[in-house]
Formats: C-alpha cells, sequence, structure tokens
C-alpha cells in the first residue's frame, strides 16, 4: 500500500521534537517529560515533579500533567535563573539588580525597599555581563593569581632542597669544625702528657742515680766503723785507724753534701688556660647559629612584582571604566567591579607580606644557640605615644577606682643583694626567660637553657623546688588551682602543681612555636615567633586568632610576651614585639585595639602587670619602663643592661628583674627594693 505524503514527515517531526526533562537535560540526562510547570515555565520528568511539588518555593506553582502539558519544547528555551536565596528572606531567590544602591535583591527587597527605583532584571543583562570586557578582566586576574600562586608553589619546592642542601651543609661545617677542635685538644693533650713523662722520667732517673750514690757512701762508712771496732782492744793501733779514718769521714761528709744539693726534684701541676676556662663559662662556645630570614622566592617574585605596579593600577582603572560603560548599556557591573577590587587587594597583601618577609633585622630566639641582630633604631617614629600609627589626643576615660594603685613612677628603687638560683642540676649557665610572683612569697623561674623550672623562697633567698620540663621553658602563666602553664615551643605547654613541691601535669599541643602565654577565663592566649597570636582553651583548641591567613598583612613579627591587664572596667591583651619595638592593646576577642611605641622602647621583652600599669623590659634600650593604661603615658623606671623579664611583689614592695648577660651573672636574680 502507497504511504500518503507528509504522514512520514509528521513521525519524524515528532521524533525530533521528543520533549526531554528540563533539569535533568541540563545535568546530562534525557528523560521524558511527564509535567509541565507554567510558573518556571520548564518541563519535568516525574521524579523532578515530585520534588517540585514538595519544594516550599515552588509547591504552590501550576502544573500540567502530560495530556495537557504543550507538545513542543519549541519557545521554551531554558532560562538561566539564580538560584542563591535572599539572606534577608531566605524564601526567595534573588533575581533584580538595584543600580541606584548597588544592591542584589528578591522580590519582597524591590517591593519593600526599592519601590522608587528602577531595578535591573539579573537574567535580562546577564548575558551581557558574560560576554563583556569586565566579566573577562576579572578571568585575567583570576588566571595571573593563579599562575603567581604556581610560581611560588614551584619556588618553595626549590626552597625546600634549599634548606635541606643549607643544613647539609652547615652540619658538616659543625662536624669538621668539632674535628679540628677535638684534633687541637688531642695535641694540647698530648703535648701536655709529653711534658709530664719528661720531667718525671728526668726525676725518676735522678733519684735512682742518688740512691746508688747513698748505697754505697754507707758500704764506706760501715767499713770504717768495723775496722774502728776490730781495733778497740789495740788502743795505740785504734788511735792510728781512728786517726786516719777522721780523713775519711771528713772527705765521706763532703760527698755526701754534693749528693744531698741534687736530691732537688721537679714540682708541677697544671695551670688552667684562662681563655679556655672563658670559653667553658661562656654560652656562645663552639659557635652560634644566626638565623638570617630571607626568602628567595618571595623577594625574587617581588622585586618583579614590584616593577609592574603600575601597570596593574593602569589595569584596574580599566576595569572600573569598562564596568562603568557596561552599567550604561545596563550590565551589572557591581559584582564585577568589587570581584577585581578584591582580587586587587589581594595581590597588594602579598607584596605586603613579602615586604615583611625581606626584612633583615632577623631575630633568633636569645641564648638557645642565635645571635640578636641589633635593629636598627633609624626606624623608630618620632618622640611620642602612638596609637594605630597616628598620634594620640583623645584624653583617656576616667574610671571610678574602687582600690588605691601603687604608682611605680613615684617610687624610687635601690639595688638589693641578689638572688642566686642556679640549680645543683644544672649543666649550664641559666637563661632565666621569665619569673611569676606566687602566694606566700615565693618565686617561679624559668631557666631556658638548662628546661628547668623552679621556686625561691623571697624570705631566705634559697631554692625550694624545681622540676625538669620536656624542652625549652620560655615563658609562664598562673592558672587557677595552684597551677602554671609553661611555653616550651614546638613541644607545646606544660602544665605545672605549685603547692608544695612542683609537679608536672598535662601537656597541651599546639599548632606552632609558641612562645607568650597568659590566662583567661579557662582560655589561654599564646603568641607564635611566627607573628600570630592565638586564644585556645584548655584542650589545645584553637577559638580564636590574629591572623588566619597568610595573604593577610600580620600585626606582629616576633610576639614574644603576652599579659591579660584589667583596667578598669574592661579587661585587655597586651603583646610586646620584639622586632617591631611596639605594645600593642587587643580585646579578648583578639581585636587590635591601639598601638603604643616610644623610642625609649627598642627589643621588648617580658612584660608584667601590676595594678593599671604595665611593667616591659627594652632588652636593646637597656631599660625598665612603665606604661600607664589609663594615660598611655610611658615612662623610663631603671636603667638595667639586657633586661629579660621583670615582675613586682606588693608583698615584698620589690622589683625582681632577669638580666641577658654574659657567663655566671646570668645565675642571679636582680632585686631592686622602694625607699
Amino acid at each position: 500500500m502507497d504511504q500518503v505524503p507528509g504522514k512520514k514527515v509528521q513521525a519524524d517531526a515528532s521524533t525530533i521534537e521528543e520533549i526531554y526533562c528540563q533539569p535533568c537535560f541540563q545535568d546530562g540526562e534525557s528523560l521524558s517529560a511527564e509535567a509541565y510547570c507554567t510558573v518556571c515555565k520548564e518541563f519535568m520528568c516525574s521524579n523532578c515533579t515530585q520534588f517540585h511539588k514538595k519544594q516550599r518555593i515552588s509547591k504552590s506553582h501550576s502544573l500540567l500533567d502530560k495530556s495537557s502539558m504543550p507538545t513542543t519544547m519549541r519557545g521554551f528555551t531554558t532560562i538561566d535563573e539564580s538560584s542563591k536565596l535572599c539572606d534577608i528572606h531566605p524564601e526567595e531567590c534573588i533575581k533584580y539588580f538595584c543600580p541606584t544602591h548597588q544592591t542584589l535583591n528578591c522580590g519582597h527587597c524591590s517591593v519593600l525597599d526599592h519601590q522608587s527605583c528602577k531595578q535591573q532584571i539579573i537574567s535580562e543583562i546577564a548575558k551581557a555581563f558574560k560576554e563583556g570586557q569586565g566579566y573577562e578582566a576579572i578571568k585575567q586576574v583570576i588566571d595571573k593569581l593563579l599562575k603567581d600562586i604556581d610560581t611560588y608553589v614551584t619556588d618553595v619546592k626549590e626552597n625546600i632542597k634549599l634548606v635541606e642542601d643549607l643544613g647539609e651543609h652547615e652540619i658538616a661545617k659543625i662536624r669538621n669544625y668539632r674535628d679540628q677542635i677535638n684534633k687541637y685538644i688531642d695535641e694540647r693533650e698530648n703535648t701536655l702528657l709529653k711534658t709530664i713523662a719528661n720531667i718525671k722520667n728526668t726525676d725518676e732517673t735522678l733519684l735512682h742515680s742518688l740512691k746508688l750514690q747513698f748505697d754505697d757512701l754507707k758500704i764506706e762508712v760501715n767499713a770504717i766503723k768495723t775496722k774502728l771496732e776490730v781495733q778497740e782492744k789495740n788502743t795505740s793501733q785504734l788511735f792510728i785507724e781512728a786517726h786516719v779514718s777522721k780523713n775519711l769521714l771528713e772527705g765521706l761528709e763532703l760527698t755526701l753534701a754534693e749528693i744531698v744539693k741534687k736530691k732537688t726534684i721537679q714540682k708541677y701541676q697544671l695551670r688552667i688556660d684562662p681563655a679556655t676556662e672563658r670559653l667553658l663559662g661562656s654560652n656562645t662556645g663552639f659557635g652560634t647559629i644566626e638565623k638570617m630570614v630571607t626568602s628567595k622566592c618571595l623577594e625574587q617574585r617581588f622585586e618583579r612584582s614590584s616593577s609592574t605596579t603600575q601597570a596593574k593600577n593602569e589595569k584596574n582603572t580599566t576595569l572600573f571604566d569598562t564596568a562603568t560603560k557596561l552599567q550604561e548599556v545596563g550590565d551589572k557591573k557591581t559584582t564585577t567591579a568589587y570581584a577585581a577590587a578584591n582580587v586587587q587587594d589581594a595581590g597588594d597583601e602579598i607584596t605586603t607580606t613579602a615586604d615583611a618577609c625581606t626584612n633583615e633585622q632577623a631575630v633568633g630566639e636569645i641564648q638557645v644557640f642565635q645571635k640578636i641582630r641589633m635593629i636598627d633604631t633609624n626606624t623608630v617614629p618620632k618622640p611620642g605615644l602612638i596609637a594605630n600609627g597616628t598620634q594620640s589626643s583623645a584624653k583617656p576615660k576616667q574610671k571610678k577606682q574602687t582600690v588605691v594603685n601603687t604608682d611605680l613612677t613615684s617610687l624610687e628603687f635601690t639595688r638589693a643583694p641578689d638572688i642566686p638560683v642556679k640549680s645543683p642540676s644544672g649543666t649550664l649557665n641559666c637563661g632565666l626567660t621569665s619569673m611569676l610572683v606566687l602566694p606566700e612569697d615565693r618565686l617561679l623561674i624559668a631557666d631556658c637553657n638548662n628546661d628547668i623550672v623552679a621556686m625561691v623562697d623571697l624570705k631566705t633567698s634559697s631554692l625550694m623546688s624545681e622540676v625538669d620540663v620536656p624542652s625549652t621553658a620560655l615563658d609562664m602563666c598562673l592558672l587557677p588551682g595552684d597551677r602554671v602553664a609553661v611555653s616550651m615551643g614546638c613541644m607545646g605547654i606544660q602544665l605545672i602543681e605549685t603547692r608544695g613541691k612542683l609537679v608536672l601535669k598535662d601537656t597541651i599541643k599546639v599548632g606552632g612555636d609558641c612562645h607568650g602565654i597568659c590566662y583567661h577565663n579557662e582560655c589561654l592566649i599564646v603568641s607564635y615567633n611566627g607573628g600570630n597570636v592565638e586564644k585556645i582553651n584548655m584542650e589545645g583548641k584553637v577559638l580564636k586568632k590574629v591572623s588566619d591567613s597568610w595573604l593577610s598583612r600580620k600585626p606582629f613579627k616576633y610576639p614574644w610576651y603576652v599579659a591579660v591587664v584589667s583596667d578598669g572596667l574592661t579587661e585587655a591583651i597586651y603583646v610586646s614585639d620584639f622586632d617591631k619595638n611596639t605594645i600593642t592593646k587587643l580585646d579578648m576577642d583578639l581585636n587590635i585595639h591601639q598601638t603604643f611605641q616610644n623610642p625609649a622602647l627598642r627589643g621588648p621583652t617580658g612584660i608584667t602587670a601590676v595594678d593599671n600599669q604595665l611593667l616591659i623590659c627594652g632588652l636593646f634600650s637597656n631599660n625598665i619602663l612603665c606604661l600607664d593604661l589609663p594615660s598611655g603615658q610611658m615612662t623610663k623606671l631603671l636603667r638595667i643592661s639586657t633586661p629579660r623579664s621583670v615582675c613586682f611583689s606588693h608583698q615584698q614592695n620589690k622589683m625582681y628583674v632577669t638580666a641577658l648577660t654574659e657567663g655566671t651573672a646570668n645565675n642571679y636574680v636582680n632585686v631592686h627594693k622602694t625607699a
């Protein structure tokens, strides 16, 4: 039978025009449509239909089943709609952009807040944005940033190899130097032993010779004696023999006198070489490791980046100009401009971080086999108290005082006898990095050279108890329940019980090289040599950070000591930065409020709170300063060479200071009493 023309064509068309589920088709699946949403203007399969009915935002939509839905997909092309929900109205999707207020809005926002604004529909301007220069510019910025990151990663890998090679090279130098020292010591020992052997052999030879001469002399005297005894019965003959023997005896006496003159032996003892003695008493004997902070990858990359700063700025200007033009044709320019600006800012932050890394004012840990490099005093700001980089002119708020505080600046301090704190078990001279005044006139000290925490009786100036800690003891803080916490660098934090004898308790792990430590409301505030300051709980979990990203500008470089101070109705954290010569005030959420700096303070180390004042050690400025917290006034109290830590006892009315000195002077705590 002949087929009717057109029927076949109709069949082919229906096959081509098969209706698919549009949501599933976008995910790469071709499922037959079972319903059509008149609101969303979308064909959906059975699964998508059921889901559509359950969704709160779409359950009220009108759905057409397969028998009544459109028979073709022509004219029903998929429109890209935003699926991002509104922050203010979570049940609504963002669909509009207000150029006047530069905001993204849902339908509710448009009705409530933007009735008088000429808003744009995002779906209508999105295509122009995608095809415009604004989106292309931000993609180029992202691509460049990713490329730069990949370059830095490559350089980091190269520097890992450099670090390994440098370590092996320096270790080889140490081994070689040690071999030279061993060889020199062996040669000197052999020389001294040979000298002693020569003296000994000479004396022994002399003494053996003298013994033989004495034996011969004795034989001659005995012979004369025998002759005389034989002639005792014959007096005439005795007289003759005695007369003859007299001359012989005189000669023998002279011989004996000559022999006795030769009897002197050489006495000797080892005289210790003064240079060697000083070497054994030095903390830098054999050598030191001088840390020089340089980053090859960052230095090279950002030197190149600095040469293209002008090009970056021009590109950024072009980006905003393009966005402005797109706004004139109805494009959504704000998102592009803001995103590009944020990426640009991130790039600027990278440069800032690199500049910080190339700072040659490298500071290593004091008396732990590293040198301190003096900081350039030309970088010290002009005199005057600086708050957040500007001269503070605001008058401090007057708070109601309920107690009488000790005004340290009004006191006169005189030197009292030092307290010896060298432990009998310590093999090295002390490195006193921290002190705490405990109840009952006790002083707790941390010795980083011998890894010891010791307790001193201030009444008798004698050691009461000591305990070895697992690693270098750096800083300490008081805890409730007769306990203290001791920071130990990368080894974490050691808890110690101070009731009676010192007893080690739990150890808290941390995520870095911790140094400063203080306590507040079941939390520890810890500072790290890398520049971060964190608040952690007593299990070591990080609760807050001052700096979370390596891209962000870090406010600290070497924040060695921290302290919590109550200055009235509020409490605050104070951080001393050894490299930046600053004292920084943070709130309890680690937000920076104020930064103090003064030309009289260089190399700040240990800090401690005394009422509403802060005692500060100036290691490089060789002084103890007092920061009055209400007024922000910094006053010099004492001139002391290289002070490291300080504390004050109200009971004793004395200030205790440890200093970074040479030799056995490190084994004492300096005491300054009030007049």
